[in-house]
């Protein structure tokens, strides 16, 4: 297995610091098509459990669409409006998983499968497995979720217990857990993986949330676990492979003891099939998230910017607009970013904020995830070409109501340059941009903040993806900059950092 030399234990911070690239010194490197990871792990498996095709894809050229009954808008979804049911059985799970994680389109001439998720690079780095305990059709155990070839591989005739994944936690009849694997990301991104595996981690997570509600399904999420127990309860090695979050599904719920007699006999997975090269950093800057700190009290959010704001603007009513059905947003969703510089009508952009912002991260329980990350996470626009909007640099309101001016001016081009000469971003109507003082997320919610900063950014740029679909518009997200230019650029204040950048806008 190769190795990089080792790293000393790095905070959050220092990671984020250390891991930031600098225009003239990024190590050239070749990528070894040999050596592409593979997007999914296999077991000896004791059971596999088909996942119902009436509620998934069938992944080739012709499209899937065997969800015809799921009845359900975008802005139902998007806005929490989906009543939920009390049944969790075998094909609720497998609609979740398709809507969520599904392959929706497979190129086999070109050797891509699209997913209904975007992952950076295309890699997706991310693992699903399912801990269930009272889903009907399903054996209670610990399922590894195959999305690709569209099973579940029971890993082990014990689910995870309660204290495994967090004492503190309501139970439900399944969880859901998102790893990450390192080299998944790292073979394209190296030691900056980590930053895009929790960005990555954020967007699946709010799928499968949205996936939740549109097949009815209550859905919490949850990133304060217990990592070791986590670690040991999955089996993994976690030099290669971490948990990230967990997302339960289905109402609160008595859970059958009779299950803890069950010995725990995990399944081994395979052989990789590539040797993976290990970076240091990555698991050093995972571990130093392990430990769960008490919230410190903040007496305001952190200021993010250096320049004071202009007064804020109201955004307009949003124009009339034919909404999508969740499912064709889903299954339609891409990757697009040959943006056109046409005008952007006021109609159209008011709409796209209305239906991204609100009642974001709302619903019947509280969303305590969003919570703790969303008063640390400022959003901005770096706006062109939008009509009644002049060009600049606007920051959001926490409920994206209302628009602070913060530079005026063409600002496009120049966040193109710093975000690594990638022209596309300049022709974008709207670069949304997502950032964060990391000294006061440490100071205040410890290491571990740096997770929820992060994962909470990819959850927002999910958001704007499917909003985008539903509008026609394009949208990619961007996490690849010169990190100290792009701070110097946006003006942000000591400690503060560009975290992620997702544009937006027509498309020609």
């Amino acid at each position: 297995m190769g190795r990089t030399i080792p790293d000393p234990m790095v905070s959050a911070v220092r990671y984020h610091d250390r891991t930031s690239h600098i225009r003239h010194r990024i190590t050239p490197h070749s990528l070894d098509f040999s050596r592409y990871p593979v997007p999914f792990k296999t077991y000896e498996y004791p059971a596999r459990i088909p996942l119902n095709q009436g509620g998934g894809f069938r992944g080739d050229r012709s499209g899937n669409q065997d969800l015809t009954d799921l009845n359900v808008s975008v802005g139902q979804v998007m806005a929490g409006e989906v009543p939920d049911q009390e049944k969790m059985d075998l094909e609720t799970v497998s609609r979740i998983l398709a809507l969520s994680y599904g392959v929706t389109l497979a190129d086999r001439a070109r050797g891509v499968l699209f997913r209904s998720v975007p992952s950076a690079g295309g890699l997706y780095p991310c693992q699903v497995y399912l801990s269930a305990q009272q889903v009907d059709d399903v054996e209670t155990g610990l399922y590894y979720c195959d999305t690709v070839q569209g099973f579940l591989g029971r890993i082990n005739a014990r689910p995870l217990d309660q204290e495994t994944i967090g004492p503190d936690r309501d139970p439900a009849g399944a969880c859901l857990v998102i790893t990450g694997i390192f080299y998944h990301s790292a073979w394209k991104y190296r030691e900056r993986a980590f930053r895009y595996l929790l960005l990555d981690a954020g967007h699946l997570a709010e799928a499968v949330l949205q996936a939740a509600r549109a097949a009815g399904v209550c859905a919490r999420l949850c990133y304060d676990f217990n990592d070791q127990g986590l670690v040991e309860g999955l089996n993994l090695d976690d030099s290669l492979e971490v948990p990230l979050a967990c997302i339960f599904l289905g109402p609160e719920t008595a859970l059958d003891k009779k299950d803890d007699a069950k010995p725990f006999q995990p399944a081994e997975s395979g052989p990789e099939q590539v040797t993976p090269v290990v970076y240091d950093i990555l698991k050093t800057a995972y571990q130093a998230g392990i430990p769960i700190a008490q919230p410190r009290a903040v007496e305001q959010d952190p200021e993010v910017f250096t320049q004071k704001p202009d007064p804020m603007l109201s955004v307009p009513e949003p124009g009339q607009f034919e909404t999508m059905s969740f499912l064709h947003a889903v299954t339609r969703r891409r990757s697009r970013r040959n943006f056109s510089s046409r005008n952007l009508p006021e109609s159209v952009w008011s709409a796209f904020f209305y239906r991204v912002f609100t009642r974001m991260f709302t619903g019947p329980a509280p969303d305590e995830t969003g919570a703790a990350a969303d008063r640390f996470v400022t959003v901005a626009m770096i706006s062109q070409h939008m009509e009644g909007l002049s060009p600049g640099l606007y920051s959001f309101s926490r409920d994206g109501a209302a628009l602070a001016c913060r530079q005026t001016g063409d600002l496009a081009d120049d966040l193109a340059r710093v975000c690594l000469d990638q022209a596309w971003i300049g022709r974008a109507a709207m670069n949304f941009l997502f950032a964060a003082d990391l000294t006061a997320v440490e100071a205040a919610l410890g290491a571990r903040g740096y997770r929820y900063v992060m994962m909470h950014a990819g959850r927002i740029g999910q958001r704007l993806y499917i909003a985008a679909q539903e509008l026609g518009l394009g949208c990619c997200g961007i996490g690849a900059m010169y990190d100290k230019e792009a701070a110097a650029l946006l003006g942000l204040s000591p400690g503060s950092v560009l975290l992620y950048a997702v544009s937006a806008g027509p498309v020609k």
